[in-house]
């Protein structure tokens, strides 16, 4: 063999090592669409398209977690502006946008590096799948030390098509039931560093919405908080045909 093959392979090599290394941000537990033109696969700096959703799932579900959520427009071939509060620690921050589209399932998965709090996200297979602005959840998080351990904290995102510049305002989260719930409670605390309660920022209340219909997104607001920390939400729903359910996430609030 030649040098020249010799090391034409040598870089061959080199290069299928450096794909090889680099981490894939498509979540494996999804199964790609194989007849969808825009199945999940990765495209760049993220992992994104149309999946097959498995059969069954949890009976409340968080689809979204923001604090602004302007118009969208995918089809304007500008990127859309994610931007969050910088957390505390040095982890990375990982983004999910999902499909709240009841017979359409696709994600969005990115991560990015700790100190960065913008992320401009390209929206053509958003524009190809034809979600508009009430059809997409956001989700942001990171891993905070809590209590002796590192736990998934979810941050407050503003998606915008404009300049970025920081949000305020009340905090929105969307979930989807499983089943038809009778009835859904409300409790927000903020904790100490040890994971402890330092006393409720809202204590329990019925939502009294009426009517809650399975795969139906409901929208929650709730105050930012003062106070910059950790805060836990926890839902509890009485199914309209006997049982109950829960939900539990932390967020952090960088304070007014």
């Amino acid at each position: 063999m030649s040098l020249i093959s010799r090391l034409w392979l040598a870089a061959l090599a080199l290069v299928a090592a450096s794909s090889a290394a680099a981490p894939s941000h498509c979540d494996p537990s999804l199964a790609p669409s194989t007849n969808h033109p825009f199945g999940y696969a990765e495209r760049g700096d993220r992992c994104e398209g149309v999946y097959i959703r498995a059969v069954g799932g949890t009976t409340l579900a968080l689809l979204s977690f923001t604090v602004a959520f302007n118009a969208v427009d995918p089809d304007s071939g500008q990127p859309l502006v994610i931007e969050w509060p910088a957390p505390p620690g040095t982890r990375d921050v990982q983004l999910r946008a999902l499909s709240m589209q009841r017979r359409l399932f696709y994600r969005m998965d990115t991560s990015i590096r700790a100190g960065s709090t913008l992320y401009r996200w390209p929206t053509e297979v958003l524009a190809a799948v034809k979600l508009k602005r009430a059809d997409i959840g956001f989700l942001g998080w990171t891993r905070l030390a809590l209590g002796g351990a590192e736990q998934d904290v979810l941050l407050p995102l503003a998606a915008s098509r404009g300049k970025p510049g920081a949000a305020t305002g009340p905090y929105t989260f969307v979930i989807r039931p499983g089943a038809e719930l009778g009835e859904l409670f409300l409790t927000v605390t903020r904790l100490a560093a040890d994971g402890s309660s330092l006393g409720a920022l809202q204590p329990t209340r019925e939502l009294g919405y009426g009517y809650y219909p399975a795969e139906n997104a409901i929208e929650v607001t709730i105050d930012a908080p003062v106070e910059r920390g950790v805060y836990a939400v926890h839902l509890g729903a009485r199914l309209r045909g006997g049982g109950a359910s829960t939900l539990q996430f932390l967020f952090h609030s960088p304070g007014h």
